[in-house]
């Protein structure tokens, strides 16, 4: 193991010694390890681990009872050895975490007992299922068997080997044809419809990202998807309600998220991301690689029109570091707009796929590296024809003027999802997999 866990301090104050031997001691004794317990329990230390195409970021902080996140240490690492989601170099990814949560523990000098990952890749996928049982005992109403039983039959989904359930939300129960009912039990009716969203992974994607983690030192708690991750950092309850679209713009990928009415709706995961544009400045531009990524983000802009057409560029040549070769910024912007606009064309055609279109009043919220470009926004709102807004971390405690950018969206949101939504994904022991795999086989 790399990290070692250091013995957990009474909280600080003047020292009560434990009473001596008998049995007044030993109940003052139980008492007061108690009372410290209880003083402990008040917060949650938590790490947040976003791995993505371009950098590993680690957030570490602790949640309060009231929900509220303090966060106490960042770290970020250059990502090499991951490719659009999916860990495609074990060492290097390995590096890279432990150069991000050295950085983190440096800072917040604690080491958290649950960590949760994000993980994100076009072998997301979001499936909307329904299934329909009949009533045990219509005359004494639905109960909560009657609901499990609906759940279950809906979970049942015919997939690849190769895949696994990495979420399952709730979406409606339908009783005697009427939808909308989110608490069914107690109702009169013969058949019990449900309907949920449910979202599955890559087997080997996910393994991977525990077997990386695992070896860089730490144990997983559990994987959440960045996508809703993110959702957790920059949406607000009433966009939620109201119906809002999320657009997290990586460097491999874009994840989307649609809501409405507080329910998740959509997800979808698409192939191209910031790293798509820095590669068509550098082609066009031959410029290397890094030097078109800080063309993009010193200069870079989503409106040509809204760039001085005379402005001038300069880089240093490929063959020639002397020598340097003159762009137009405007040119610069062009690429950059074409590209941005391809990606804004497959977020519309997920937001006609997921079926409440014409119901997102909340309009679409960017959040990610790439959503840091100046005019993506106005590019948005003009293909997407509605309100867009860049959503920043917001409500937070500690470092909350280094966390509150887009960079930090998922890894932020990841310490409010084990706040308020509880554990994701939790990769079941061996042993356990083994077993229900029998009793599926033999019945």
């Amino acid at each position: 193991m790399l990290f070692t866990r250091s013995a957990l301090n009474f909280p600080a104050g003047p020292v009560q010694p434990f009473a001596p031997a008998g049995s007044k001691g030993r109940s003052r004794n139980l008492k007061l390890i108690k009372r410290h317990t209880r003083r402990r329990q008040k917060t949650r230390l938590i790490t947040g681990l976003d791995l993505g195409t371009t950098k590993v970021c680690a957030i570490i902080g602790n949640v309060e009872e009231d929900g509220s996140v303090n966060i106490l240490g960042i770290g970020s690492s250059p990502s090499r050895g991951i490719r659009r989601g999916v860990v495609t170099d074990i060492g290097l990814t390995v590096e890279a975490i432990r150069g991000a949560y050295e950085q983190a523990y440096n800072l917040a000098r604690v080491h958290p007992r649950e960590l949760l990952v994000g993980i994100a890749g076009d072998h997301i996928c979001g499936l909307n299922r329904e299934a329909t049982i009949e009533v045990r005992n219509p005359e004494a109403g639905i109960d909560r068997r009657d609901c499990m039983r609906a759940r279950d039959k809906a979970l049942k989904v015919v997939m690849p080997a190769t895949d696994e359930i990495l979420h399952r939300f709730l979406k409606e129960y339908v009783v005697n044809e009427q939808p909308g009912i989110q608490n069914p039990v107690g109702l009169f009716g013969h058949n019990l419809q449900v309907r949920m969203h449910i979202v599955t992974c890559s087997t080997a994607a996910a393994n991977n990202l525990f077997r990386c983690i695992r070896r860089a030192g730490l144990k997983t708690s559990s994987v959440v998807l960045q996508s809703l991750a993110s959702a957790q950092a920059v949406l607000t309850e009433r966009e939620r309600e109201l119906g809002v679209v999320l657009v997290d713009i990586g460097g491999g990928t874009s994840d989307i998220a649609i809501f409405h009415n507080n329910i998740l709706h959509h997800i979808s995961e698409i192939a191209i991301g910031g790293d798509m544009i820095t590669q068509d400045i550098a082609k066009i531009l031959r410029c290397t690689p890094h030097d078109a990524e800080n063309l993009k983000k010193k200069f870079g802009h989503a409106v040509p029109l809204s760039v001085d057409a005379d402005e001038r560029i300069e880089l240093p040549r490929p063959n020639h570091h002397h020598q340097r070769v003159s762009y137009s910024r405007r040119e610069l912007a062009e690429i950059i707009e074409a590209r941005v606009e391809d990606i804004l064309v497959l977020v519309q055609q997920q937001i006609e796929n997921s079926r409440v279109a014409d119901q997102l009043y909340g309009g679409v919220v960017l959040t990610g590296g790439a959503a840091l470009l100046e005019g993506i926004t106005e590019v948005a709102e003009r293909m997407l024809n509605c309100p867009c807004r860049i959503g920043k971390p917001s409500g937070l405690l500690g470092m909350a003027g280094v966390a509150s950018t887009p960079i930090y969206a998922t890894g932020v949101g990841l310490l409010r999802w084990a706040a308020e939504e509880g554990p994701g994904y939790q990769r079941e022991p061996w042993l356990v997999r083994k077993t229900k795999a029998l009793f599926d086989i033999y019945g």
